[in-house]
């Protein structure tokens, strides 16, 4: 599976598709993948906190409710 480096996404988004993590402690997913449906662990359902959807396109930074993956 790919690393996405150019982007930071949220340590609480989860994805029922396999991911793992690279011996410096990365996650390694494909962001890109159709068939993943992402949920957040704060809210448990496919939206965070502040409403918005939880994936891949959504989940960064920018976010209120973001919280860094460290």
């Amino acid at each position: 599976m790919p690393e996405d480096t150019n982007r930071n996404f949220c340590a609480m988004l989860r994805t029922k598709s396999a991911y793992f993590r690279s011996a410096a402690g990365a996650r390694l997913f494909d962001p890109d993948s159709s068939t993943a449906c992402y949920t957040c662990v704060l809210t448990q359902r496919p939206y965070g906190p502040d409403g918005m959807p939880a994936n891949t396109d959504y989940c960064g930074a920018t976010r209120r409710c973001y919280k860094a993956d460290d």
